[in-house]
């Protein structure tokens, strides 16, 4: 199957060498990283980790939410969602490539990510994220791999695959969790010190990774010819709707959490973000973009036509 990414006409080439120079420079200013260290990343400053942190955390939920699909069409026996199911496996598989690409880039060193290995820490959060997402990785190849095949062959998929699917299951959730868990964990950081941080990671994964995965579907039916069928989108269109309904909700609990109880500590970092903080406003104006963005979206997935 191999093959078939060697075939496409000159669009696909094009996007291909448009990619390609992305990494490229990607590689560029990770081997300068390797020469003069991790303050070249500026990882030591607020916004800076801020960003690579949610980056990895968003893709770690886009890998983690192949599950609103496989648990549909293996454990519901949901026949509309055969052909998008693939997708969702192999979107999982690049995810989690990226997100552990992500803890690569954290660690400073390569070679630092066999310390995790050979001296592995169970106290530690980091330890079971890289456990979790290189067992999620694995599983996923396995799983889209054969099932790919067999789809190309018009068969069925082999017997032994169903419990590997099965353990996939609870595993994507596990990823998000222990995601949730590295912030959960810190004590300076208020905002994150929440018992229901690891459910509204899980809510806003199969909320944001369907919908990432609603437009490859319509992207690859227009380049590809590859339907994933309109019964398929439309339970996923449903599946994004509810997520992201009790991923708004899980919100505004920390919203009146915040300001009913009083507690500075936890208001002071929403009042920053929405208002600014000590003169400090610069991240103002987005998170209203993404609010607004948010209200806009919430009643057209409700509103099914």
């Amino acid at each position: 199957m191999l093959e078939k990414g060697l075939t496409g006409g000159k669009g696909y080439w094009l996007l291909l060498a448009a990619l390609g120079a992305v990494a490229a420079a990607g590689f560029i200013c990770f081997m300068g990283q390797l020469e003069r260290g991790l303050a070249v990343t500026g990882m030591n400053r607020d916004v800076s980790w801020g960003l690579y942190i949610s980056q990895f955390t968003f893709l770690v939920g886009v890998a983690a939410s192949a599950v609103t699909v496989v648990l549909p069409y293996y454990l519901h026996d949901f026949k509309a969602f055969g052909r998008i199911t693939v997708l969702g496996e192999f979107l999982a598989v690049a995810s989690v490539m990226m997100c552990m690409l992500f803890i690569f880039v954290d660690l400073g060193q390569p070679f630092r990510v066999l310390h995790v290995l050979l001296y592995p820490s169970p106290s530690s959060p980091m330890f079971w994220d890289t456990v979790v997402l290189a067992g999620y990785l694995a599983i996923n190849l396995v799983i889209s791999w054969t099932v790919l095949g067999a789809e190309r062959k018009g068969v069925a998929p082999p017997p032994w695959v169903k419990p590997i699917i099965y353990l996939s299951i609870p595993w994507a959730v596990s990823i998000h969790t222990v995601t949730a868990f590295l912030y959960a964990g810190l004590p300076g950081r208020h905002l994150w010190l929440s018992a229901i941080t690891a459910a509204r990671f899980l809510a806003s994964a199969f909320s944001s990774g369907p919908a990432l995965l609603l437009l490859l579907g319509l992207l690859v039916r227009r380049t590809a010819g590859y339907d994933a069928g309109r019964e398929a989108m439309g339970a996923l269109g449903k599946i994004i709707a509810y997520a992201f309904c009790a991923h708004i909700f899980f919100i505004l609990l920390e919203l009146f959490t915040a300001f009913y109880s009083g507690i500075g500590s936890h208001s002071h970092t929403l009042v920053y973000l929405f208002a600014g903080l000590k003169g400090h406003a610069a991240l103002a104006p987005l998170m209203w973009v993404s609010a607004a963005a948010a209200a806009l979206a919430l009643p057209m997935l409700i509103v099914s036509r």
